[in-house]
């Protein structure tokens, strides 16, 4: 088979969810199957042939354009492509190729639908828009989660037998590494000169930052001295001006650090020197940070919200995203409690190991030959 894939997210989007997404099951796929083809859509908009693999730097900063340099369509290229695999929730998709090119999407969220008010105007606009005619021109869909499995069947209206599930996974570098060395680093690094509570995935309102810092500040002299709370994201947008001005009005400018947006390869020390990894999101399609932190040996606390708890299992304190005294009191458990603190890293390393890159592509392997 002639197999296409859209590796633009792989370049410029790496760091997050989707650009994770895209260089991992571009590396998995070349890895476990020697056979096919596979032909790669790179940045600017180039196709390349893949085989023997698949080379990016680590770290590779998120392209703020991103949204709008993916829609411009590739040209169909020589030879026809058998399947082109779209990994960015469709958008891109090149509505001018001839039917007999089956078309898969990768669906994350529906997060346009459900909470439109935390997304760019750019975004939302393409969202709604394209997205019903995407869903609708796809030959087969694959969704992270059984919770975006479930929004494609009741707001996009996607029959079931359309869709795949296929789990996302933490990389392979996220692993328990030396705390003493994580804390020298992340004191060099990003000034951080005490115990840290960790939060990582950006600003976005839909994150509920602004609820985590009034938790933090309210539980302050309860936890160990010294103790800073660490918000990972590039600044900008959604709550980061909010947070940043009540930090400033509370006088918490030494125990609310922001870094900024930090290099991939550095992350994984970031999350060994943390106390406590926090995901107050209220809405996620899959939602990879606390899987990372718990395939580094970090306990989690997490919003019992959208398909946090299908990933997170029973291995994450969850807590009412909506009551931000369930957030203090499942913080200050684990801060406080060395046998809830061993229990959640001993069920966290079992869970984040349920999944797997390999797994994941072999299974999407599997939906570009259900399509031959």
């Amino acid at each position: 088979m002639q197999i296409g894939i859209d590796a633009r997210a792989a370049l410029w989007y790496r760091g997050s969810g989707i650009g994770t997404y895209t260089y991992q099951l571009v590396r998995g796929l070349l890895a476990i199957d020697p056979v096919n083809q596979y032909h790669l859509v790179y940045p600017p908009h180039e196709w390349i042939a893949a085989r023997g693999g698949f080379q990016l730097a680590a770290g590779e900063s998120k392209n703020r354009e991103f949204w709008q340099d993916v829609q411009m369509e590739p040209d169909l290229g020589e030879p026809l492509l058998d399947v082109y695999h779209i990994p960015q929730n469709g958008i891109g998709l090149p509505f001018g190729w001839p039917r007999q090119v089956k078309i898969v999407i990768t669906v994350h969220d529906l997060i346009p639908f459900v909470l439109p008010q935390t997304c760019s105007k750019f975004y939302l606009r393409t969202a709604l828009q394209e997205l019903p005619r995407i869903v609708d021109r796809a030959d087969y869909i694959i969704a992270v989660s059984f919770h975006t499995k479930r929004d494609l069947m009741q707001i996009l209206g996607v029959p079931e037998d359309k869709i795949a599930v296929i789990y996302e996974a933490a990389e392979s570098m996220y692993k328990p590494m030396c705390r003493h060395q994580a804390h020298i680093h992340a004191r060099e690094q990003w000034g951080i000169d005490g115990p840290y509570i960790l939060n990582v995935g950006g600003f976005s309102r839909r994150k509920s930052l602004v609820g985590l810092v009034r938790a933090f500040r309210h539980i302050m002299s309860e936890l160990p001295e010294g103790c800073q709370l660490v918000l990972v994201g590039g600044g900008g947008g959604g709550s980061y001006e909010e947070i940043k001005d009540l930090v400033d009005k509370w006088g918490l400018a030494k125990q609310v650090l922001f870094p900024g947006f930090v290099p991939t390869e550095s992350m994984p020390l970031l999350y060994n020197g943390a106390e406590l990894f926090v995901y107050p999101s209220l809405y996620e399609g899959f939602g990879l940070p606390p899987l990372e932190a718990m395939a580094c040996g970090v306990p989690v606390v997490a919003a019992n919200a959208s398909s946090i708890p299908e990933v997170v299992g029973d291995a994450a304190l969850l807590y009412d995203p909506y009551d931000e005294n369930s957030l203090s009191q499942a913080v200050l458990q684990v801060m406080q409690d060395e046998k809830t603190r061993e229990r959640l890293i001993e069920r966290g390393a079992k869970q984040q190991a349920r999944f797997s890159w390999v797994k994941a592509a072999t299974e999407t392997w599997m939906v570009y030959q259900s399509l031959a």
